[in-house]
């Protein structure tokens, strides 16, 4: 494995904090994913190279830690690099370096590549895997904490898909699952303690106009809380599963 890092430079707008001028944890997903096609594509391996096989890319986990909040204003460096790929699934990691050097945020993902027509998963060639820095001997699994539902929910919210929420896949864009999740935080929470982790398990695709109700469950633990979240479609089937870590 001789492992292709790839890295680029953000910086935080406006839009993409909160009114504290932290940088919303659904911002670093957004860099992430714009990050991974922007890798593909430096390596032949982008958009237009998956529509000419009919395949795609769906994210299927996300293990997101932060040590600190970027700031409205910072100029972030994010490199990526592919880990390790078994048969269908593909690992890739993450890392954030705020304007002092820091690594303030590290991400681990699992992905699976579909054939679009069939929407199955289907294996990925070696000519990928080649082009990604690996080789099919590179299939360590990165291993990722088996999530919750919750149970005794203590919080409740119902959306709806919006236009503006489907993706190029013509499925919801994956971020936006995270906004809903984090929709149901308690405002107490929000306002006086830090996101340090974000883990999320996609399981079901929904549609426009779909009604998606996110449940929630609120734990104290020490210096801070766990919230587990469940989304839900309108027939009660689970499209995925969230944890959120915040402390002091």
């Amino acid at each position: 494995m001789k492992n292709i890092f790839y890295e680029e430079s953000y910086k935080v707008r406006h839009y993409e904090a909160d009114r504290n001028g932290r940088a919303f944890i659904a911002t670093f997903v957004n860099y992430f994913e714009d990050l991974s096609l922007n890798h593909s594509e430096s390596l032949g391996m982008g958009i237009e190279y998956l529509l000419e096989n009919n395949i795609a890319w769906v994210v299927y986990k996300w293990d997101i830690s932060i040590s600190k909040y970027a700031r409205l204003g910072e100029e972030l460096r994010i490199r990526t690099w592919a880990h390790s790929v078994r048969r269908f699934y593909a690992y890739r990691k993450f890392e954030i370096i705020n304007s002092l050097g820091e690594i303030i945020v590290t991400a681990n993902s699992l992905w699976f590549m579909i054939n679009m027509k069939r929407r199955r998963p289907c294996k990925i060639q070696g000519e990928i895997i080649e082009r990604f820095g690996l080789t099919e001997k590179d299939n360590t699994p990165i291993e990722f904490e088996k999530l919750k539902e919750p149970t005794n929910i203590t919080d409740e919210k119902t959306f709806f898909v919006r236009y503006s929420d489907i993706d190029t896949n013509k499925h919801v864009n994956n971020v936006k699952y995270v906004s809903w999740a984090l929709e149901t935080i308690p405002k107490e929470i929000i306002n006086n303690y830090k996101l340090k982790q974000l883990r999320i398990d996609y399981d079901k695709e929904t549609a426009y106009g779909e009604a998606v109700k996110v449940l929630g469950e609120t734990i104290e633990i020490d210096n801070g809380y766990i919230v587990y979240n469940s989304l839900l479609n309108s027939n009660g089937e689970r499209l995925n599963l969230v944890k959120t870590v915040w402390s002091k």
